[in-house]
């Protein structure tokens, strides 16, 4: 979001340069060497973060500028009023004047700039609120299929229910995201639900993981009204090697079997990851009728933001 302040302040950086590239075309056809480092970083601030990416190749200084100072700038600016005014997810973990003493390559910046990808949800319709929309399942014979729509699914699979305002509790998890509905699952007829990830999406490529290789959380909330089943949340990491990594948290249900409970763990990732899938499940049942109408709401997965501090503004 650019002020009017700024727009002026452009308006006149570009007439300036305007000037001194005819000045340095008539003499030697060296445009740039006159401009002072700091009028080029503000200009280049302003440009969008596509742009940037080309302004990289004019020039060996434009792209030290760029890399070194501009596209971290540019977000620590940006981050005042991008969200309504609540910055960018990925910096949500540290304040607002510390995005400019972090230590990071340019190219996080620039994917924070276009994606902002990281401490934020990744999965879409975690709540249900979209019926089943971004979800697909795998049916008790091992079939794997998308939902395509309430009408399509038979009363005994699932159905999307409301969460009631009374419990307070549960929905003032943040994680909410002021939605308030959930799943209703048949496990009798489906063996699981799951969402998949794909991180190239959201600007995650194989040089970024490499480089940062984040951490990554992942939970949901689940209830039953039988005791003694246990629900398996599962995250199954996918690399360009060809290679998996399983984590899974595991809920069972022992007292207060009415009661939401919430799973929850991490997994670390190696720097090759190219995707992840959240997986529902129950694993143990000692009731078959507990299979029916097993409730779950609000998966999250989060690609938490490494944070190293320059050198400079360490304590």
């Amino acid at each position: 979001m650019i002020n009017i302040f700024d727009i002026i302040i452009v308006k006149i950086i570009f007439l300036l340069i305007s000037t001194f590239i005819t000045m340095e075309v008539l003499k030697n056809n060296q445009p740039f060497d006159l401009l002072p480092d700091e009028m080029l970083i503000h200009t280049l601030i302003l440009v969008d973060a596509k742009t940037l990416l080309d302004c990289r190749l004019v020039c060996k200084r434009w792209q030290e500028l760029i890399d070194a100072f501009v596209f971290q700038e540019k977000v620590a600016l940006e981050n005042k009023f991008v969200n309504n005014g609540q910055g960018y997810s990925s910096f949500s973990q540290i304040g607002s004047n510390d995005i400019r003493k972090i230590e990071l390559p340019w190219y996080v910046f620039y994917v924070i700039s276009k994606y902002d990808p990281f401490n934020r949800n990744l999965i879409k319709n975690h709540c249900g609120q979209d019926h089943w929309l971004h979800w697909e399942s795998i049916n008790a014979a091992g079939v794997m299929a998308p939902f395509l729509s309430d009408l399509d699914l038979d009363y005994d699979f699932s159905q999307v229910s409301r969460i009631p305002q009374s419990e307070q509790l549960l929905l003032s998890d943040p994680d909410f995201d002021g939605q308030s509905s959930f799943f209703n699952v048949d496990f009798r007829h489906l063996r699981s639900i799951y969402q998949e990830i794909i991180f190239k999406d959201y600007g995650l490529n194989v040089t970024l993981m490499k480089t940062l290789q984040p951490k990554i959380v992942f939970s949901s909330w689940s209830k039953t009204r039988y005791q003694y089943i246990l629900y398996r949340l599962q995250a199954t990491l996918y690399s360009e090697t060809n290679s998996s990594k399983v984590v899974t948290a595991d809920s069972l249900n022992e007292e207060s079997p009415t009661e939401w409970k919430r799973a929850s763990d991490s997994i670390e990732t190696m720097g090759h990851e190219t995707s992840l899938r959240l997986n529902h499940s129950v694993i143990e049942v000692l009731e078959q009728p507990a299979l029916y109408n097993f409730q779950v709401t609000c998966s999250v997965v989060k690609i938490l933001l490494p944070i190293k501090y320059k050198n400079a503004y360490l304590l």
